[in-house]
Parts: structure tokens; sequence; C-alpha cells
């Protein structure tokens, strides 16, 4: 019974230390990007040695991606309790992200060149699109929506908030309210017409 407790707190120990790594090194990528961010720079921070690192992660790539992960995971919505109005509400602060230099930084900048496309097409799918297209299907059987095919739709939804969060973090500081206002006319636009006209 000893030896089980101490299996089980060595666990918890690994996942605590584990969550550490991931914590700061998405503050560092966050900073100073991929490319000059060495896994020198995360050991530095943490006061660890390499084996220690390495006993959780393999290289720098993998710890990358456990970030991505952590990035998709904290963006998830509760879309099994949301209703159409709910959702038509969050619109509003749909482009908060680009406002985000981590996020920015890791998903607009290096994600796209460090992680192959089938795992950034395995983080959305996981953690938005699946979600999304169910929500979009209960939304169909409410009589909220007109039916579409939901697969292709959540997908299409997705990439175009990517690129409209890609859009305004590139966009001079000036110009930001405007391309703002103008990607919500535009989604809104599109999510009223999905509407079933009454």
């Amino acid at each position: 019974m000893a030896n089980l407790k101490k299996f089980n707190e060595k666990i918890v120990q690994g996942e605590e230390t584990k969550k550490s790594i991931l914590k700061i090194a998405k503050k560092i990528f966050g900073k100073k990007g991929y490319n000059d961010t060495s896994v020198e720079d995360i050991l530095s921070e943490l006061q660890m040695t390499k084996g220690a690192l390495y006993h959780h992660f393999s290289n720098k790539r993998e710890i990358f991606f456990e970030v991505c992960k952590i990035i998709n995971e904290a963006e998830r919505r509760d879309w099994e309790k949301m209703t159409w109005k709910e959702f038509k509400q969050s619109l509003n602060h749909l482009w908060d992200l680009a406002e985000d230099p981590d996020f920015v930084q890791i998903w607009i900048k290096d994600c796209f060149s460090v992680l192959s496309s089938d795992e950034i097409f395995s983080l959305d799918e996981d953690y938005i699109i699946k979600p999304f297209q169910k929500f979009l299907e209960r939304m169909v059987k409410e009589k909220q929506i007109s039916n579409l095919p939901s697969f292709e739709e959540a997908h299409l939804l997705v990439g175009m908030v990517n690129q409209g969060l890609w859009l305004l973090s590139t966009t001079d500081k000036k110009e930001r309210v405007k391309t703002k206002q103008n990607l919500n006319r535009i989604i809104s636009s599109y999510v009223k017409s999905r509407e079933v006209k009454l």
C-alpha cells in the first residue's frame, strides 16, 4: 500500500513538472519565437537539468507541439450547452486573440512553419472543428439554422476565423479598430444568413 502511494505521488509530481515546463516554454516561445528559443533558455528559467527535461520531452519541437495543444485546449468552448443566442453574442470576442502577443507569436507566426499540416489539422480537429460541427448539427435539429454539410462548414468557418486573426494581428495598430469592425460585420452577416427565417 505504501509503495502504491509513493507511485501515485511520483505520477502527480511528474505531471506537475510537465505543466511547469510547458508554462515556462509558452512564455518564452511567446516572447522570443520558436527559432530564437533554445532548450537552454527553458532550462535556465526552470533551473532544471537537461536530463530532467528530456525525461518528459524528447526535443524542443515536441515541447512546442504540446504548447500549441494547451493553446487550443484553452480556446475550447462548451459547445454542448451553448445556445444559438450565446453563440452570436460570443462573436463580439472572436478577434480578441489577435491582441494576445503569445497567441500571435506561437499560433499565427510560428505554428505553420514548425508543425506539419497534419499536426495542425489534428489540433484544430480535436479541439475546435469536431465540437463545432456537433454544435451546428444540434442547431439544425433545433431549427435555428438551415441544413448545410456540417463537416465542411465547420472547417470553412474555422479557416475563416484563423485567417481573420492573422489579418488582424498583421494590421497596423491605427487600422485595427476598423479592421475588427469589418471582420465583425462579415462574420455576423454570414451567421445571420444561416438562420432559419420564421
